[in-house]
């Protein structure tokens, strides 16, 4: 088979998949430039105590209702709102999508995300 071929190393492939997912990624920013927005938040923890932001949008695109994941990243310090709002912010600053496009935003409410403890 001609597939088999073709070299291909780890490296080659993961930074393919990189690629297409830093594309996928833009691609979905850029729309969000120009929508409004409800954000879906959860945070949890998984192994070694290591705290993790899992982001999710929805936004009307084409009559349609879209929802995408729109990141999941390690949280520095804590799953405190104020950490979690930092976290977004610099990931919304950083891909240039105006804050003033959010017109909800949806968490569990526990107890960290309000600072009661």
């Amino acid at each position: 088979m001609t597939i088999k071929r073709i070299p291909l190393s780890n490296d080659s492939v993961k930074r393919r998949i990189d690629e297409m997912a830093s594309n996928v990624e833009d691609k979905l920013c850029s729309l969000l430039i120009l929508k409004e927005i409800a954000l879906q938040l959860d945070e949890s923890t998984i192994s070694r105590n290591q705290a993790l932001l899992l982001r999710y949008v929805r936004f009307i695109d084409k009559n349609e209702i879209r929802e995408e994941l729109l990141f999941a990243l390690d949280l520095p310090t804590d799953t405190k709102g104020t950490t979690i709002f930092d976290c977004v912010k610099d990931y919304f600053d950083k891909k240039s999508v105006p804050f003033k496009n959010i017109v909800a935003c949806a968490t569990d409410g526990t107890c960290a995300m309000t600072c009661q403890h």
